[in-house]
C-alpha cells in the first residue's frame, strides 16, 4: 500500500511539474530559446549563466545530493525495506534516472521565467510554480500544481516518518526495554501491540519536532536551505559507511568518534547560526563569534570566509569525520 501510494503521487507530481513547465516555457514565453535569451539580456540574471566563484558550492551540492540518495532514511525505506523482489532493481536502474531527467527539464525555464516576471525578489522563488500560473490567470493549473506539490510533500513526510520510527523502535527503544528487568519483556510473548504503540508515539514526536524546527527557523530560511541543512547532516554518515565497507582496520569506536565530531561541527556551523538568524540566539554569535572570538564565527570558521554556509560546514565537518 505504501509503495503504491508513493508511486501514484510520483506520477501526479511529475505530470503537474511538466504541465506548469510547458505552460511557462511555451505559453508565457516562446520556448527555451526565448526564456534563456531574455534572461541573458538582463544584467542581474546574466551572471547566473556562469559559475565564476561557485565551483566549490557546486561540487559540495553534488556531493550532498549523492549522499542523500544513498543515505537518507526514506531512500533506504523505499529501496531496501519495501523492496520485495531483487528484479525490481533492474527496472529502477533506468526508470529512476529517466524520472529525474523528466522532472528537471523545466527547472531552469521556470526559474528564469519567475525571475523575469517578478524582478527584485518580490516573490519567493520556491513558489514560482504557483505564482506564475496565478499571475497569468490560470487558476486551474495553479490548483493542479498545488495538488502535485501537496502530494509530494505528504509522501515524503510519510515515508520519512515510517523509516525513522522503525529505526527508533528497533534500534533505540526496544533494546532498552528488553534489557529492563522490571518489564520482563525478554520472555516469549507477542510484542506487536507494544511496537505499534512505540512507533505511533515516535511518529507524533518526529512530526512535532519537525514542525517546531520549521516554526523556529522557517521564517528566516528558504525551503531549499532547510533541506540542505538536513542533507549536510546525512553526509556525516559517509565516512563511516565507506569505512565500514572498505577499511578492514576500522573500528566501531572510530566510527562513533568520527560521527560525533562531524555532527558537532555540523551543529555549530549550520543549525546554531540558523537559530541566530531567526532571533533565538544573539546575532553577535554569527557576526563576531562566541565571546567575541572572530576565529570561531560559524560562517567563517578559523578566518576562512567567502564560502556559502553549506560549503563552509562541509569543508570543516568532512575532514573531522574522515580523520577518525
Amino acid at each position: 500500500g505504501l509503495v503504491a501510494a508513493i508511486a501514484f503521487e510520483s506520477v501526479i507530481k511529475l505530470v503537474a511539474f511538466l504541465a506548469v513547465g510547458i505552460f511557462i516555457t511555451y505559453g508565457v514565453y516562446n520556448g527555451f530559446g526565448d526564456v534563456f535569451n531574455r534572461a541573458a539580456s538582463d544584467p542581474e540574471l546574466r551572471q547566473l549563466f556562469t559559475m565564476r566563484d561557485t565551483y566549490g558550492s557546486w561540487a559540495w551540492l553534488l556531493f550532498l545530493s549523492m549522499s542523500a540518495i544513498i543515505l537518507l532514511p526514506r531512500q533506504f525505506q523505499m529501496a531496501v525495506v519495501e523492496n520485495k523482489k531483487e528484479s525490481h532493481l533492474n527496472k529502477a536502474m533506468w526508470l529512476f534516472p529517466a524520472y529525474l531527467l523528466l522532472i528537471n527539464i523545466f527547472v531552469l525555464p521556470i526559474t528564469f521565467g519567475g525571475l523575469l516576471h517578478f524582478p527584485g525578489g518580490v516573490v519567493d522563488p520556491d513558489t514560482f510554480v504557483l505564482t506564475l500560473p496565478i499571475a497569468e490567470g490560470q487558476g486551474l493549473l495553479a490548483l493542479f500544481v498545488f495538488i502535485g506539490g501537496l502530494s509530494a510533500a505528504t509522501s515524503m513526510v510519510i515515508v520519512a516518518a515510517v523509516a525513522l520510527t522503525i529505526m527508533i523502535s528497533n534500534d533505540l527503544v526496544m533494546p532498552v526495554l528488553l534489557h529492563w528487568p522490571v518489564l520482563n519483556l525478554s520472555q516469549p510473548r507477542d510484542l506487536g501491540g507494544l511496537l505499534l504503540g512505540i512507533r505511533r508515539v515516535a511518529i507524533v514526536v518526529i512530526l512535532l519536532l519537525s514542525y517546531g524546527y520549521f516554526r523556529l527557523t522557517g521564517e528566516s530560511q528558504a525551503l531549499v536551505s532547510i533541506g540542505l541543512v538536513s542533507f549536510a547532516a546525512v553526509a556525516q554518515f559517509v565516512p563511516a559507511v565507506i569505512g565500514g565497507m572498505y577499511w578492514k582496520r576500522g573500528t566501531r569506536l572510530g566510527a562513533l568518534v568520527g560521527l560525533s565530531a562531524g555532527f558537532a561541527v555540523w551543529i555549530y556551523t549550520l543549525p546554531l547560526p540558523a537559530l541566530a538568524d531567526s532571533g533565538l540566539l544573539s546575532q553577535s554569535f554569527v557576526e563576531s563569534g562566541p565571546f567575541g572570538l572572530g576565529l570561531l564565527r560559524p560562517y567563517a570558521l578559523f578566518g576562512i570566509s567567502g564560502l556559502d554556509p553549506v560549503a563552509n560546514a562541509m569543508v570543516w565537518s568532512m575532514p573531522v569525520s574522515y580523520t577518525h
